[in-house]
């Protein structure tokens, strides 16, 4: 499978205004609108039910495009799932940059949060895969996910056999985590009923961070989870607020 690296939006806006668009300036923002049309196209019906022509009327370009470029199918839904599994595993190096447990943990659900909140697209189509059982999931996606969760868990283990945190299993508390996490990309429906608004704003990823940051540090926390520090806009209380009107 060859990797290609993904254009950013902002790459793609600077190439929109170059006065003389090179050969690789065209590839590049050709392969962008491509990616960001199939991570469109992915989340909406899954990879089964997706067309390459459907992806290719899309981003506007001929479907021989997007096979000069991606090769298959398959080959861009990997690309997909590695635009979101790349950022994933540098949150993941942020529980590992302080020997403070209250530190690491803050800092790895904010950076799972934001991460959600800046790639909606590739996110469900991610999440949606490992519901399906992962039997699109590139090899090199799995082995670098596996790879990085034994880093994460013998972290966390590390952090209770010196006492750092309170005895729990390190695996079940790093799936609370990423199960909390990504609840925000999996029942959007839910979460509208709850908010009574059509998707999370930035307030509600902010509070959702904040939240789910202050359940696990007072769970797991040896000392007082008065050093966590919220980020959040919203009143650290245990009074849940009121639903808002739709």
């Amino acid at each position: 499978m060859t990797i290609f690296s993904p254009v950013t939006c902002d790459q793609c806006s600077a190439l929109d205004h170059s006065p003389k668009p090179t050969a690789t300036r065209i590839r590049q923002r050709n392969q962008q609108l491509i990616l960001m049309a199939a991570s469109e196209a992915f989340s909406a019906t899954g990879f089964d039910a997706t067309q390459t022509r459907d992806i290719a009327a899309r981003a506007g370009v001929p479907k021989a495009n997007l096979y000069y470029y991606f090769q298959s199918k398959e080959n861009l839904y990997a690309q997909v799932l590695l635009s979101f599994v790349e950022p994933l595993l540098k949150a993941s190096a942020a529980l590992r940059e302080s020997d403070d447990p209250v530190v690491g943990l803050q800092a790895y659900i904010h950076a799972r949060i934001r991460i959600i909140q800046e790639n909606p697209l590739s996110s469900k189509v991610f999440s949606h895969e490992l519901l399906f059982g992962g039997k699109h999931l590139p090899e090199e996606c799995k082995h670098l996910l596996q790879a990085e969760a034994r880093r994460n868990v013998d972290c966390l283990r590390s952090w209770i056999d010196r006492g750092l945190l309170a005895p729990a299993d390190p695996e079940h508390l790093m799936l609370f985590i990423w199960s909390a996490t990504r609840t925000y990309t999996n029942l959007g429906w839910q979460m509208s009923l709850i908010t009574g608004t059509a998707k999370p704003d930035d307030a509600d990823y902010r509070s959702a961070a904040a939240t789910i940051t202050r359940m696990v540090i007072s769970g797991v926390s040896m000392g007082s989870s008065s050093r966590y520090t919220s980020t959040s806009s919203a009143p650290a209380s245990s009074t849940a607020p009121p639903l808002r009107k739709s």
